[in-house]
């Protein structure tokens, strides 16, 4: 991770201008995120301005052809400026996993049952304005 420190080093001398065309041409050019966006992220200062650059850098590209694209990636690097870094080679503890027991018959019964009885519905007539509740096919 050194080499990601000098990084952050770097992003905190640069201009402006320049900070957001580098961010630019970060963002555009990985799918998948950097582990830069997780030492950027470390530092208060500079991940705020990251995240000003990228709000900024997707109200630029409403208007652009590839909207959706500049979306996903913009996400991706926002989630991976604000997600905590990835523990290294730290596997948890395996835990042997038991079968479920086997169920009884009178659970499957059970089971078999509704849970809630049946209501009956009452029908509801639509009458048109004047006509009565007799039928007219009755009379």
């Amino acid at each position: 991770m050194p080499e990601n420190n000098a990084i952050v080093e770097q992003w905190l001398a640069m201009p402006h201008p320049d900070l957001t065309d580098y961010i630019r041409r970060l963002v555009r050019g990985g799918s998948m995120p950097s582990p830069v966006w997780t030492a950027v992220g470390a530092h208060p200062v500079l991940a705020a301005r990251v995240r000003g650059i990228l709000s900024a850098l997707h109200s630029q590209m409403a208007d652009h052809r590839d909207h959706t694209m500049w979306t996903l990636w913009i996400t991706n690097a926002r989630r991976a400026l604000t997600s905590p870094p990835a523990p290294e080679h730290e596997t948890p503890p395996r835990v042997d996993i038991q079968p479920p027991a086997r169920l009884k018959a009178d659970t499957a019964a059970s089971d078999a049952t509704p849970r809630h009885r049946p209501t009956t519905v009452t029908p509801v007539t639509f009458l048109a304005p004047g006509q009565t509740t007799t039928n007219p096919a009755s009379t």
